[in-house]
């Protein structure tokens, strides 16, 4: 046999003699599932995709000097969630109005959603990461439905029902 040629030979496989070196070539069995694993591979590509998100919600403010006065919250990013958990996470934009540490220039926030007790989020500017004065946060994850206490005892909150009552306390504390 001269060398470079290239000789077929019919099994089971298709298998290709190049000089002495074997190529496999795949049935039609095995191309199907090939295409099999690249539909799988992409159903989880979107699935992982980020949401994008953006909105404005009326808020108020409830100080620990018995202050109320409206704000609002400007949200701009994306959520992704993670395949077979409770965990999500949000990055871009979340400027509360009344909080300038919220929105100095390039200031972009992380929230992430270890499950729907367990949240925590974080800012970060000009390479430095910080909660800021943020003590808690309760954030649904269509991000509807949000209340934060600052580390002062100042609440900003989209629901009525946040706030204090008349021994200053708040009713989810």
């Amino acid at each position: 046999m001269k060398s470079g040629k290239m000789i077929l030979i019919e099994s089971k496989q298709k298998r290709i003699l190049d000089g002495g070196r074997g190529h496999y070539v795949g049935s039609k069995d095995q191309k199907g599932h090939h295409w099999g694993v690249c539909i799988i591979l992409a159903i989880f590509y979107i699935l992982q995709r980020p949401t994008p998100i953006n909105k404005e919600l009326e808020a108020m403010v409830y100080t620990v000097n018995q202050e109320e006065y409206e704000t609002s919250i400007v949200i701009d990013g994306s959520i992704k969630k993670e395949l077979f958990t409770e965990e999500a996470s949000f990055v871009g934009y979340f400027k509360i109005e009344s909080y300038p540490k919220s929105y100095y220039a390039g200031t972009t926030a992380k929230i992430d959603w270890h499950s729907d007790v367990a949240q925590n989020i974080r800012f970060m500017c000009a390479g430095t990461i910080s909660s800021l004065d943020i003590d808690r946060v309760e954030i649904d994850r269509t991000m509807d439905n949000i209340k934060i206490i600052l580390r002062d005892g100042t609440i900003v909150s989209t629901k009525k029902e946040d706030a204090p009552n008349e021994l200053g306390a708040s009713f989810f504390e």
